[in-house]
Formats: structure tokens, sequence, C-alpha cells
């Protein structure tokens, strides 16, 4: 199933298609290959690279996706398609086909005074494993993952490692 990405956040660059490779040749030395190919590909679609930023080896890897599923779509062991700009002319999949390796529900939440909470599969965590949370999801820090989903959320995650909380 298609997994789609946005590339801006607030008219900034999120990097998540450099933050997710980062992750995929963290697993595996044989896809450095494939990113080459994918980034080129990149480049004759769009004339222009993804991997352009100077300072993207600084990025810490984005290992999941938090989504909504409001339908329970998402299963382990599905395959993965991750591309950007989903159904549209300039859709474009920026990785190979991966496997759906762990499904978990997540909450998060923000009471009035106090810092945001996140529970996955029932579980909160604590504060230091919440911020790594974000940092894995993608974002700088627990308050841009909880700006990003504009206030309380609860859905799923989606992991194409092995990691899980």
């Amino acid at each position: 199933m298609k997994l789609s990405f946005g590339t801006v956040i607030d008219d900034q660059p999120n990097y998540f298609i450099e933050k997710i490779w980062k992750g995929l040749t963290n697993l595996s030395a044989h896809l450095e290959k494939d990113y080459y190919q994918y980034l080129q590909r990149h480049l004759e679609k769009f004339n222009r690279s993804w991997d352009g930023d100077q300072y993207t080896e600084f990025l810490e890897p984005k290992i999941h996706t938090i989504r909504k599923d409001a339908d329970n779509l998402w299963r382990q062991g599905m395959e993965i398609m991750m591309v950007i700009d989903k159904d549209t002319p300039g859709e474009f999949q920026f990785a190979p086909v991966l496997s759906c390796q762990h499904i978990q529900t997540i909450s998060i939440s923000k009471v009035e005074n106090r810092p945001v909470q996140a529970s996955i599969d029932g579980r909160l965590l604590p504060t230091a494993e919440l911020h790594q949370f974000a940092v894995n999801d993608g974002f700088q820090d627990i308050e841009a993952l909880y700006a990003y989903f504009n206030g309380d959320f609860k859905g799923k995650l989606i992991h194409w490692t092995a990691f899980k909380y």
C-alpha cells in the first residue's frame, strides 16, 4: 500500500526522504546502491536532487510514521510503497518496496499547563523516550511533533524496521 510523505512543514523542508533513507542505509549496506538509483530517478523526474542540502549528513533517521488509519487498513507484513505527491502527476516512489514490520497504537495528548504525553500500545512513554520517539518519527522534538498533529491525536505507528516500543 502507498504511504505518502510530505516534503515541507510550515514552508520549511522536513527532510523526511533523507531521514528515511538514513534509517534504511543504517539497516543494510546493500541499500546504499538503491539509494543512488532512487536519487538519480528523482533527479531525472524533477530536475533536482532531494539530497541538495549540505547539512543532511547530521540528520537523525526516521524509522516509522504515524497515521490515523481509521479503517484499520495497515497490517503487519503488508508491502509499503513510500511516495511523495501521491495520486498526482508528480507522484514519486522514493524507496524500494518494504515490508510493514509492526503496527502499534499511539495516543498523543497535552493537558493545559502540563507537558505533552504519548502512549504506545497503552504504555505511557517517559520524557526521554518520548523525545527519542519524536526524533525517530522525523521531528526535532516533542513540541514539534505535537504541533504537527495540531493537538491531541490517536492513530497507528507504522514500522518498516524491526525497532518497536
